[in-house]
């Protein structure tokens, strides 16, 4: 079986608007072996780190805030820059490796993306930038600091009251809906705040508006703002040639002279240090 273990350090912790910026240094390790990684199948060659323990290794301040803030603070943290510090591969293959927090960019003749691609029974510790965010970019600027909450999965439902049977909803006055109405009057034909609110706080908005706003907000803001929970981070393997782990091919056939017994049941491992740069709401 693959065996995964995390390690995390803090490297620094600064104050941005109403968010805090830090920098972690994870380790990464995956090991096992080419016919344990063929039989766990779809998921195999994954590390991620130990149930609740997410928290301890992105959270701030993690000794004196409680758990649900914590978890609740890194459910949607924004990406500032993700770096490879080094990497060690004793598996006899070239292998794609994907980071779910960050964009995959390097693309094979497959089509498949990865975050980077590392070369079989290979050592590099020349250190790298795999992504790096826009941070002067105003929209996310105004995201960040005003709709933290809301996110690519819960914009049309947060803050947002279905009344059934209905073809409107009603729609907090903070949420970025309301903003974006506010700033493009032709979508209701009238100005937003000319509207009644109901409850002091309600506007109501018809669904096919609401839609039509979430889209506009998606493709044009959220796409360009890469905030993940980092309690689902995860860093998984593939072989870069499309083909099965015990797939002989000429690669393997390249490493298995002088191997003794199969080279599938020979232990070997992925190592990587990963430097995460992040925000997340104090």
């Amino acid at each position: 079986m693959s065996t995964r273990t995390a390690a995390s350090a803090p490297a620094t912790v600064e104050p941005v608007s109403n968010n805090v910026r830090i920098t972690r240094r994870v380790n990464v390790c995956i090991a096992g072996t080419l016919a344990n990684f063929f039989a766990e199948g779809q998921g195999a060659a994954t590390w991620k780190p130990i149930d609740g323990k997410q928290v301890y290794m992105f959270g701030h301040n993690t000794d004196s805030a409680d758990l649900t803030t914590c978890t609740n603070a890194i459910k949607n943290a924004y990406i500032v820059s993700c770096k490879l510090l080094e990497t060690k591969n004793s598996i006899p293959a070239p292998l794609g490796v994907m980071i779910n927090c960050i964009p995959n960019n390097e693309i094979v003749e497959t089509g498949e993306r990865y975050a980077f691609t590392c070369m079989p029974m290979a050592y590099n510790n020349q250190p790298h930038t795999l992504f790096e965010a826009d941070v002067n970019l105003s929209e996310g600027q105004e995201w960040r600091t005003n709709y933290r909450e809301y996110t690519a999965e819960n914009l049309a439902t947060h803050n947002v009251l279905e009344v059934s049977g209905m073809p409107y909803v009603f729609v907090h006055e903070n949420h970025p809906v309301i903003s974006l109405l506010r700033a493009n009057s032709e979508l209701l034909g009238s100005k937003i705040d000319e509207h009644a609110k109901i409850d002091g706080e309600w506007f109501k908005v018809g669904k096919q508006v609401l839609n039509t706003c979430c889209a506009t907000l998606q493709s044009k803001v959220l796409k360009r703002i890469n905030c993940t929970d980092l309690n689902q981070i995860q860093v998984q393997l593939k072989r870069l040639d499309a083909k099965e782990w015990t797939d002989i091919g000429e690669v393997l056939q390249e490493h298995m002279d002088g191997v003794e017994g199969s080279i599938f049941d020979r232990p070997c491992s992925f190592m990587a240090r990963l430097e995460l740069t992040y925000e997340i709401p104090h």
